[in-house]
């Protein structure tokens, strides 16, 4: 019986502690956690992951991608990488992070509407301010 105690006074406590937030949109923190200019295979890679050794290449379709319209039916679903959504902060249910080139897009599941766009060559935007993501 003491048992059961204890383990229901710690299940109590872990209940009452609050939940971390899970954003429907990227955040700076998402933005940073990518390497910028590195040698990859022996070329400069602009963005990716270094110790991964993934590097992103351009997309010819990645901007056209735009918040609150649907990804093109002529484009498959693009889910990132797993390291890639390793990288960046749990979102909120029902978004999935995918990937067009060097943007990550967060897309609402079952409707392809684009919830959030990230494009991780421009300068990161939060508040009206630019934000240059570190090296």
């Amino acid at each position: 019986m003491g048992v059961a105690l204890m383990c229901g006074a710690g299940a109590d406590s872990v209940l009452g502690e609050p939940r971390l937030e899970r954003p429907d949109h990227f955040t700076r923190a998402d933005y940073q956690a990518f390497d910028r200019d590195f040698v990859f295979d022996g070329a400069v890679c602009e963005v990716g992951l270094k110790r991964k050794k993934i590097c992103f290449d351009a997309s010819p379709f990645e901007n056209t991608l735009a918040k609150g319209q649907p990804v093109p039916s002529s484009l498959p679903d693009m889910p990132a990488e797993f390291p890639v959504i390793l990288k960046t902060q749990l979102k909120a249910d029902g978004l999935e992070t995918w990937r067009f080139g060097r943007s990550l897009v967060l897309v609402e599941s079952g409707t392809r509407e684009i919830a959030d766009v990230m494009q991780l060559m421009a300068p990161y935007r939060e508040h009206g301010e630019t934000v240059v993501a570190s090296r």
